[in-house]
């Protein structure tokens, strides 16, 4: 279904008046933004469009059950949803990705602040980590308010970007992220393309139909790995702005695995640890080249 929307345009960030005040609400906005990101990356939008264009072609083997339903509900409701081309625009404004029209107001500083933030988490609990921690007490590479001001300073970053405009259109991708992991989990659907789960969904259909499959094991590390420390900096934004407190990190068992827990489960109430071994993971595939990775 063509939409007869035009193009949304983001107006532009009025910094003086949004200031760098930590709001959580606005942190959780930007992990859906940068989840959504993500699966842009490994084209889950766009498999789940062109599962839509197989079933109305009649060339998608599923039967009238809960997938077909699904993906007429998701080619009729097409209209009301965020386009590509204003995601794209929304990745380059908020978080300075690029492919978009960031208005001119694209978020220069995120990169540099999100990998100046998890390198050192990744420093920092190799040094508080078990025999190495009373030696890491006398000899700090990174310490607990370096640590605490550079998260500081990606919190306000995160906050400031997912505030206002930003922050609504989270709301929606957020329902269509939901729609699109919905379809691709769904068991006839993964059946048709002989898949375990949506990750091998999406790189049989892009395979197949899209010209090749990004590395689904790269960009799902990513996307999981990269909300949970968003949530966390969510979830610990008070702390951030107390100017009494200054540790931020608890170095008992910092970068424990802990129990097993579900994605979901990770990013609503993430620990320490959690933060630990999702900027780890980050760290694990960001620098390595898709083509090496399997």
């Amino acid at each position: 279904m063509e939409s007869e929307r035009s193009t949304m345009v983001l107006p532009d960030l009025d910094t003086t008046t949004a200031g760098q005040e930590i709001v959580a609400d606005n942190i959780r906005a930007m992990e859906q933004i940068y989840f959504a990101a993500m699966l842009e990356e490994i084209r889950a939008f766009q498999v789940v469009d062109r599962l839509v264009d197989l079933f109305q072609k009649g060339l998608l083997p599923v039967g009238q059950g809960r997938a077909a339903n699904g993906l007429f509900k998701y080619w009729k409701e097409a209209q009301f949803r965020i386009s590509e081309i204003e995601r794209s625009n929304l990745y380059a404004r908020v978080l300075g990705f690029p492919g978009g029209d960031g208005n001119g107001s694209a978020n220069r500083e995120f990169s540099k602040l999100w990998l100046r933030f998890v390198s050192e988490v990744s420093s920092f609990a190799r040094e508080h980590s078990g025999a190495d921690q009373e030696r890491a007490e006398v000899i700090q590479v990174v310490s607990q308010e370096e640590l605490k001001k550079d998260a500081r300073d990606l919190a306000g970053n995160l906050s400031l970007y997912g505030y206002g405009w930003a922050y609504f259109a989270s709301r929606e991708l957020q329902k269509q992220i939901n729609d699109v992991i919905r379809l691709l989990s769904d068991p006839e659907i993964e059946s048709v393309y002989g898949a375990r789960d949506m990750w091998q969904v999406i790189s049989q259909v892009s395979q197949l139909e899209l010209g090749g499959a990004r590395n689904r094991v790269r960009y799902r590390t990513l996307a999981t790995s990269g909300a949970i420390i968003i949530a966390w900096l969510a979830k610990n934004s008070k702390k951030l702005s107390d100017t009494t407190r200054r540790s931020i990190l608890a170095t008992g068992k910092i970068g424990a695995r802990g129990s097993r827990r579900t994605t979901c489960g990770l990013v609503a109430n993430p620990s320490d640890s959690d933060l630990v071994n999702a900027c780890n993971d980050w760290l694990a595939v960001s620098g390595v080249p898709e083509d090496l990775m399997t």
